[in-house]
């Protein structure tokens, strides 16, 4: 069962222990105002929200469910027109603290929020029973008794630990797609070269100016700038950096230089 606006007047001094005013019970609502937003563990009096930015707000009022009630909070339609989209939890029995909304701008322009606006509104809904233990009773009520905003609280090492996982797991997906690329050039980069060999072995055969002296210089003198070519990309791309191949390159770049200048 909803509590409509009498029951709300009723029952205001077991819910609100801070920031109630009469004038802002609707039909079966109370309306939330902000009473800052939270940036770097202050609270400041305005904030501009630029498109998919989001951020906390603690909002004027402190409630301290009784133990046969829930809030939950609504968003409001002035609110979601606007292009706002405001979420909070589920207060349960017991549940003593501000309240704390994400506020989300999902347009494509900027909109600033500010200190007393109305931003939300919670319900309240009347339970069957009183549970054996409620919020306040429970050892790991991380958010009660929120009276300056806790982030993660006790939730911090999981979620975080949950985080770097996930960013261990994208670093290392990115670094599987820049190897598959490097890979792809790589290739690329072999077959650009031997077709370059070909054609200008070819193009000098058409025109009838392949001698031995010239082949041999002018074949060697790309296989160095090929050499150097393939390096860069296996070396700077493909992060070939293993103390064997980096000797091994080196060996055949110096025997190819050698040769190069022993055939001038």
């Amino acid at each position: 069962m909803i509590l409509v606006d009498k029951s709300i007047k009723e029952r205001s001094g077991e819910i609100f222990c801070e920031g109630y005013a009469e004038k802002y019970v609707n039909a079966i609502s109370y309306d939330l105002h902000i009473k800052g937003v939270i940036c770097d563990d202050a609270l400041k009096d305005s904030y501009t929200l630029h498109p998919g930015e989001f951020i906390f707000v603690q909002t004027r009022e402190m409630i301290h469910m009784p133990k046969d009630l829930i809030g939950r909070i609504g968003e409001k339609n002035s609110r979601i027109r606007q292009g706002l989209s405001v979420a909070g939890p589920h207060y349960y029995p017991g549940h003593k603290t501000y309240i704390y909304l994400r506020i989300q701008n999902i347009t494509c322009a900027n909109i600033t929020i500010r200190e007393n606006d109305s931003i939300a509104q919670i319900i309240f809904e009347q339970l069957e029973s009183v549970p054996e233990k409620a919020y306040d009773e429970q050892e790991d009520a991380s958010f009660n008794d929120e009276y300056q905003y806790r982030g993660l609280a006790n939730y911090r090492d999981e979620y975080e630990a949950r985080t770097e996982e996930l960013k261990k797991a994208n670093e290392s997906l990115e670094e599987k797609e820049n190897h598959i690329y490097a890979n792809i050039l790589t290739f690329m980069g072999i077959f650009v070269s031997i077709f370059s060999l070909i054609m200008v072995n070819f193009s000098n055969i058409t025109k009838g100016t392949l001698t031995k002296g010239f082949i041999v210089p002018m074949n060697l003198s790309l296989g160095v700038v090929i050499a150097l070519f393939m390096g860069l990309i296996l070396i700077f791309l493909n992060k070939a950096k293993s103390k064997g191949f980096l000797i091994a390159y080196i060996v055949i770049l110096i025997i190819l230089i050698i040769m190069l200048l022993v055939a001038l």
